[in-house]
């Protein structure tokens, strides 16, 4: 991030990105939630940003083609996991 902007750029194609927002009332649990599965999250190519709220929901699911896939109120990494083995780039 540079001056407080997310370059989503240099993700495309390469990463997916779960954006966090910073001020969610259950952040510890969240950070906890994402430190326990860091393996499985880096198998299927995804980076967490703990970011100040520039979306509308306070968890939001970018995928590699730059597009918000999903947005939600909490963090539920399996209801993520099942949604990125539906998509067409899942294996890539």
């Amino acid at each position: 991030m540079k001056n407080n902007t997310l370059d989503l750029e240099k993700y495309l194609w390469k990463k997916r990105l779960i954006l966090i927002n910073k001020n969610h009332s259950k952040i510890k649990e969240i950070q906890d939630e994402i430190k326990n599965n860091k393996t499985k999250l880096s198998s299927y190519k995804i980076e967490s940003i703990f970011i100040r709220n520039e979306f509308k929901s306070p968890i939001t699911l970018i995928g590699l083609d730059g597009l918000i896939k999903l947005e939600e109120e909490d963090l539920n990494l399996n209801k993520i996991f099942k949604l990125i083995s539906t998509m067409p780039m899942a294996n890539f």
